[in-house]
């Protein structure tokens, strides 16, 4: 029986409550990404971690945030409700947000799992809030969630340009960026709080209610749910078989993948992945077996579309890796003049060596309220300029470009976009001259592979070669010469080539160069050439020093048996504060306990001289093949107009295909096909800088393409599994 409900209080033809979900989710969305935005350049150039480490860590959390909506999706369903599975999803992503703020590791990891947390109760709600808003099958749902959309996107473009310029600009640099993240974060549940009486959730079985002067316009052949479930199945007796078959092979994957990382076939977080992957298809054999007919078809047609669309972020999401590392590296991102030569010498704010008397910023829990305070007063206090910057015009003070401001270049063209999609879909539709679902995310396929080639074009334009003669009369020790003549090192038992094999060396010690040399690649292969001896004592300083506590351990100290030749601590970028070295009686003195990022810069500082000149040398000859940001717009663009084909139109169609029994649960089932895109998407960037940038883009361009192709194959069999849901 069909529920009539009394029309809601509506604002542009939609109910007053979207319009509150618009701004909650556009700030969580703003402390999302102004988290995201930072966290590969955190990694990379904060903690100084390598470009996989650092990926491996970035797969990890992007995958997660997708798969907790499962766990989520499923508690609000049986137990939360929606509207207490957003409070407590916003109240702990704000506390992970301002835990980032803190570098020590520990604090580091739990802020991650707090985030992760969070996003799984927060995320398959505020989605589904949307779709319950609305009668089943009104027609404005797909604008609805366009304009939900373009909330997601507004607080997505504004949280790079703060967080990035704040990150660029002010003592806390990166610590500073998330504290504002966090207070994103609570602006967001504030402002759903106080909007709870205008968000009013539709039984599932409400009429279509015109609204007033806007006609409602439920789709002619869309059939409601207990219709489709006395249709016969589109895919015959294959219909029968499904749940059963889905079940087995799920099982048998869930099965497998702990054997898999037993005999260490696979790692351990791929092992976790690969059992999701298995309890995810148990997961729809579940829902399949418990619906008939073509509601059953509906659910796999939801199966189906969610295996295409990884690919899809398998690809988009390299905008928060490997496309956040090239414009960081590869990017010319000074707008008004030429780019200066870069600095080798790493900048740090100077400050004294502590003393007996002194304190430790990172150690004693006595302190832990004043350095909560000190982030909110560095977040204000903007670093020392130059004294040429006063000279400067006003148009310089873009030079360079924040690289996080590049992230809003996508949410810019959503916002800018959308509003035209959104018309578009809504003036087809009444023309009956609307793409199918399927359609539209084959055209987002092509145009994310389009994205992908636009980039190819890029790292061709980059692949320029420069030259420098070694210092030396040969290679130091630790760096050694693969049969092609590529520099590289022993790691493990194997050998690995310096940038992805581009760097080479010929019969007159003559280093050759395509490309540009990235800093952490650069740093990598001086800190290679430290001595064994000092690179064994700078790992017992780092050992010994976690002892300080601020209290009875203030400083430790390591006495070098031998000062490498050519010893410079201007190289090692720490502050005096944390390490100094004493000339007098060649000792390193620890006043905190000492990072990796640390240890790094100290073996920097104990490279091989002449070596690391040279090195220096071909950085900066290598930096004048930064390529045009152009390339990255026009990239971010194509990414843009598929995103708009194919990302609302999934919330909607999840929303339109789903029984109204598991609706939520199908949310976050669908959320789950962006984490193996995640995971795809990190599992991609941990092969960055070991293959050339051309065949890693041209890799994405043609996976990417192809499925494409075979889903526009598909097209015409997914659409009568759909039973008219258009």
């Amino acid at each position: 029986m069909v529920s009539a409900v009394t029309p809601q209080r509506t604002f542009l033809g939609h109910p007053i409550g979207l319009y509150v979900l618009f701004f909650t989710d556009m700030w969580e969305r703003f402390s999302y990404y102004g988290m995201r935005v930072l966290l590969m350049l955190y990694m990379l150039n904060y903690f100084r971690w390598s470009q996989q480490e650092a990926s491996n860590y970035y797969k990890v959390y992007t995958s997660l945030v997708y798969v907790t909506p499962i766990i989520g999706g499923y508690l609000a369903d049986r137990f939360l409700g929606n509207k207490w599975a957003v409070i407590i999803g916003a109240a702990l992503m704000a506390i992970g947000h301002f835990l980032m703020a803190f570098e020590e590791f520990p604090i580091f990891m739990a802020a991650l799992i707090f985030l992760i947390i969070g996003n799984g109760f927060f995320k398959p709600n505020m989605s589904t809030q949307v779709g319950r808003l609305y009668p089943a099958n009104d027609g404005r749902r797909d604008g609805a969630y366009t304009i939900f959309y373009m909330g997601i996107n507004l607080g997505a473009f504004l949280s790079p340009l703060a967080c990035g310029w704040l990150a660029a600009n002010t003592v806390g640099e990166y610590h500073s960026g998330f504290t504002l993240a966090g207070i994103g974060m609570v602006l967001g549940l504030v402002i759903y709080l106080l909007g709870q009486p205008l968000i009013r959730e539709l039984p599932p079985d409400a009429a279509p209610v015109a609204a007033a002067g806007h006609d409602a316009a439920p789709s002619a052949a869309a059939l409601t749910e207990a219709e489709a479930a006395r249709q016969p199945s589109v895919l015959g007796g294959l219909s029968q078989v499904m749940p059963g078959f889905l079940a087995c092979l799920g099982t048998m994957v869930f099965v497998a993948a702990p054997i898999l990382g037993y005999i260490e076939y696979l790692s351990g977080f791929n092992t976790f992945m690969l059992a999701m992957a298995g309890f995810c298809l148990v997961l729809v054999a579940y829902v399949a077996a418990r619906v008939h007919g073509g509601v059953r078809d509906r659910v796999l047609a939801i199966l189906v579309l969610g295996i295409f669309v990884m690919f899809f972020w398998a690809a988009f999401e390299q905008a928060g890796n490997v496309l956040n590392v090239w414009a960081d590296q590869q990017t010319d991102r000074y707008l008004t003049r030429e780019a200066p030569p870069p600095q080798v010498i790493p900048q740090v704010i100077e400050d004294k060596p502590k003393t007996d008397e002194g304190t430790t910023a990172r150690a004693g829990a006595s302190g832990m309220v004043e350095r909560f305070g000190s982030l909110f007063t560095n977040m204000v206090t903007l670093k020392p300029r130059p004294d040429s910057a006063a000279e400067s015009s006003w148009a310089d003070s873009f030079n360079p470009v924040p690289t996080a401001w590049f992230q809003s270049i996508n949410a810019l063209a959503i916002f800018v976009i959308a509003p035209l999609f959104a018309w578009m879909w809504v003036a087809l539709d009444r023309r009956g001259w609307q793409p199918s679902i399927p359609l539209k995310m084959t055209l987002g396929l092509l145009l994310m592979s389009a994205s992908m080639a636009v980039m190819l074009a890029a790292a061709n334009v980059e692949n320029r070669h420069s030259t420098v003669k070694l210092g030396s009369a040969s290679l130091p020790a630790g760096i050694e010469l693969t049969k092609e003549a590529q520099l590289a090192r022993t790691v493990d038992g194997r050998v690995v080539p310096f940038h992805a094999g581009r760097l080479t060396m010929d019969d007159s010690g003559v280093l050759h160069l395509h490309g540009v040399l990235q800093e952490n690649e650069r740093d990598l292969l001086i800190e290679t050439t430290a001595p064994a001896g000092y690179q064994e004592e700078v790992k017992e300083l780092q050992k010994v020093s976690q002892t300080i506590d601020g209290d009875f351990v203030r400083s430790i100290q390591v006495s070098l048996r031998e000062v490498p030749p050519g010893f410079d601590m201007k190289y090692a970028g720490i502050k005096k504060s944390v390490v100094e070295y004493r000339a007098s009686d060649k000792t390193l003195i620890a006043h905190e306990k000492l990072a990796d990022k640390e240890v790094k810069g100290l073996l920097n500082a104990g490279g091989e001289p002449h070596f690391r000149d040279t090195v220096h040398q071909l950085f900066v000859r290598s930096t004048q093949f930064r390529v045009s940001p152009w390339w990255l717009f026009w990239s971010y663009i194509l990414a843009t107009l598929g995103e708009l084909c194919l990302s609302p139109v999934g919330l909607s169609m999840v929303s339109k295909l789903a029984p109204a029994k598991f609706a939520t649960m199908l949310m976050g089932v669908w959320m789950l096909t962006s984490a193996f895109g995640n995971f795809a998407a990190g599992a991609l960037g941990e092969i960055w800088g070991t293959i050339p940038p051309m065949q890693f883009f041209l890799l994405s361009t043609v996976v990417v393409g192809g499925a494409a192709l075979v889903l526009f194959v598909l097209v015409k069999l997914v659409v009568g599994m759909m039973h008219g849901v258009k």
